[in-house]
């Protein structure tokens, strides 16, 4: 836990359906290299994997000047309960480590840190928790999904039409985080 002092990012990598909803580690760091520059200061990123069926996997990446990253692979959920109060700020595709990373409770108010889910292709509203710390970036077709009560499976939605994740830019998102983080702190 002594690793956890300072800024603390914490990254859902995990994900069920790759090619549509993973951001990619790399753009992971881009955000939390903006973020750690904007902010002054050395932040830790956690990089938390799914179970890739090897039990628990840490490992490090080299040190940028900013950032210090953990890949942390095949955590239990009751360690990521235990693990995400301590961050400062969570980002997630949209799956269920990012959801269970809205229901953690902790901080000032008991609320949790603040999480941004990152939503490409399903409806924002359908898989938010409503909780005021859990914040949705949506693309304009998940923005659609949303309007309309649209389901991409149910409704047959083109896969084509879908933008994936490189709609959100790490410089555009670590904007997002730091207005949640200013907020946070005030």
């Amino acid at each position: 836990m002594g690793w956890l002092g300072g800024l603390t990012i914490a990254v859902i990598t995990a994900t069920s359906w790759p090619e549509p909803k993973d951001y990619t580690a790399q753009r992971y760091i881009a955000l939390a290299e903006h973020i750690a520059e904007a902010q002054q200061a050395q932040a830790r990123l956690l990089l938390i994997g799914g179970n890739p069926g090897h039990g628990l996997r840490v490992t490090a990446e080299a040190p940028r000047r900013h950032v210090q990253a953990l890949h942390i692979n095949g955590m239990p959920a009751d360690g990521l309960v235990d693990l995400l109060p301590h961050c400062h700020l969570i980002v997630g595709n949209d799956t269920g480590l990012t959801h269970l990373a809205a229901m953690t409770r902790g901080g000032r108010d008991g609320g949790g840190p603040p999480v941004i889910g990152l939503y490409a292709r399903h409806s924002h509203s359908k898989w938010r928790t409503g909780l005021p710390h859990h914040h949705a970036v949506a693309t304009n077709l998940s923005d659609r999904m949303h309007q309309g009560d649209l389901c991409p499976v149910r409704d047959a939605i083109a896969p084509d039409t879908d933008v994936h994740m490189d709609a959100f830019p790490p410089a555009t998102l670590a904007e997002v985080g730091l207005e949640l983080l200013n907020e946070v702190g005030r």
